[in-house]
């Protein structure tokens, strides 16, 4: 059997969640009772479905659960998907590696981009590292989690600031842009 690398896994995970969540809006939905148009305007949008209390779980290659989603809420619209009150586990040998959690979760239907809103917590389960930031992009054509707001990093007795960065997403490697300032744990800040 071939092993497929950790940084695949994650890219891997991450499709999943993706497809997964528009599998859940097909399969339990409930139907608006507006009606609308045949004929759309350019750029209108059209609510599909919508549910709540959302929990999925997905499966690797070898029967193995690689994700597992909860939100509170979501709604499908021709264009985006909303959840709200979002948590994402990403799992190997069905033990949680990194999550993200976030207030709201948006995916693009077309490109499968995600992007998190709304005090952004990224958790590293195999190091204890996280990472803050108010929003937070998943380019699914990059395979890698950005941001051009504040970002704070804590890992052990250190914590890390700046603005804009490019992370892995199990935060293996993290790269901050500008401004980038680093201090202990009970430093006090200038």
């Amino acid at each position: 059997m071939r092993r497929i690398d950790r940084r695949k896994r994650v890219i891997i995970l991450v499709l999943g969640v993706v497809a997964a969540i528009a599998l859940l809006f097909f399969i339990n939905w409930e139907r608006k009772k507006e009606v609308y148009p045949l004929k759309l305007k350019e750029g209108e949008e059209v609510f599909l479905s919508q549910a709540q209390e959302v929990n999925l779980v997905g499966w690797n290659k070898e029967g193995e659960k690689s994700w597992k989603l909860k939100a509170d809420s979501g709604a499908q619209f021709s264009d985006r998907t909303v959840l709200s009150g979002v948590t994402l586990y990403l799992l190997e040998k069905e033990e949680p590696v990194s999550g993200v959690e976030a207030k709201e979760l948006t995916i693009d239907n077309r490109s499968f981009d995600l992007f998190f809103k709304g005090d952004v917590k990224v958790i590293s389960y195999v190091d204890g590292a996280e990472l803050l930031t108010p929003e937070l992009e998943w380019i699914a054509s990059e395979k890698k989690l950005q941001a051009q707001d504040k970002v704070t990093i804590k890992r052990k007795n250190l914590i890390i600031e700046g603005w804009g960065f490019v992370a892995n997403p199990d935060l293996s490697q993290i790269e901050i842009e500008r401004e980038i300032t680093t201090r202990f744990v009970g430093e006090k800040e200038d």
